[in-house]
């Protein structure tokens, strides 16, 4: 061998779509996250449905009666927790207002109650359904009084 003879010069590497795999990588990556987080957050709305007694009463007042059967429909179930407001006065219970939008066989309404907390225990003061036309229905409790029917003698 020649010691002043050129080496033999070999082609360069090809490349192994190292960008390709790298950036599908982080693609299945940031799927992977995002469905985990889509997951955790369905499966805690379930669990809320299924262990808050508050819902749970409400429910199954809203189940129970005539009226609501007629604008919803059967198989009455709730869509999202719209609101849920707590007030708890020390030692003597409290006061919650729920804002459920639900939906029947018939139709979606939306649910407002409020609630006397005793302990464990929800009293229910008043339930109103909201049909998708906007009428009201006093499932629970009175209506407010007509206001054009004050001080009317």
């Amino acid at each position: 061998m020649d010691p002043y003879a050129e080496p033999e010069q070999t082609p360069p590497p090809r490349p192994h779509h190292g960008c390709l795999w790298g950036c599908l990588g982080a693609l299945i990556a940031a799927v992977v996250v995002v469905v985990a987080v889509f997951g955790f957050g369905a499966w805690h709305f379930y669990t809320i449905f299924g262990t808050d007694a508050r819902i749970q009463t409400v429910m199954e007042t809203v189940r129970k009666n005539g009226e609501a059967a007629m604008v919803l429909g059967h198989n009455i179930k709730v869509l999202e927790v719209k609101t849920q407001t707590f007030d708890y006065a020390t030692g003597r219970g409290g006061a919650a207002t729920l804002v459920l939008k639900v939906a029947g066989s018939n139709g979606e309404g939306e649910v407002k109650a409020d609630l006397d907390i005793t302990g464990k225990a929800a009293k229910i003061k008043s339930l109103v359904l909201t049909d998708s036309e906007g009428r009201e229905h006093y499932l629970v409790g009175a209506p407010p009084p007509n206001p054009m029917m004050q001080n009317s003698i």
